[in-house]
């Protein structure tokens, strides 16, 4: 996934990069990436609730009194900050590559 991910964000800098540039692009060249964009935004947000559930979860448990096993609430707290970076920097281009949609013929 992780992959994928990189692969659509270079594609959207291609996009943009393209653009500055110079390079027409037709809408029809553009459309699909930005709606993928905001598939895979959606997608990040989506895995931020679940961690942060999860970490609820959690640390719950271990107010009760619970133990977890070692790193569980550490690793968690990792992989939402990562998925948090993911979401924010692909939101940062999605925005200016709205703007290429909108002025895209």
């Amino acid at each position: 996934m992780l992959s994928d991910h990189l692969d659509l964000v270079q594609r959207i800098r291609a996009l943009l990069h393209a653009s500055a540039e110079g390079a027409g692009l037709p809408r029809k060249d553009v459309e699909p990436t930005l709606t993928e964009g905001y598939a895979r935004s959606l997608e990040l947000e989506a895995e931020c609730m679940r961690l942060e559930h999860r970490i609820d979860e959690l640390t719950r448990a271990i107010a009760d009194g619970q133990e977890i096993p070692a790193g569980k609430l550490s690793a968690l707290l990792r992989r939402l900050h990562e998925t948090e970076e993911q979401w924010d920097d692909l939101r940062a281009l999605l925005v200016p590559l709205r703007r290429l949609v909108a002025k895209a013929a």
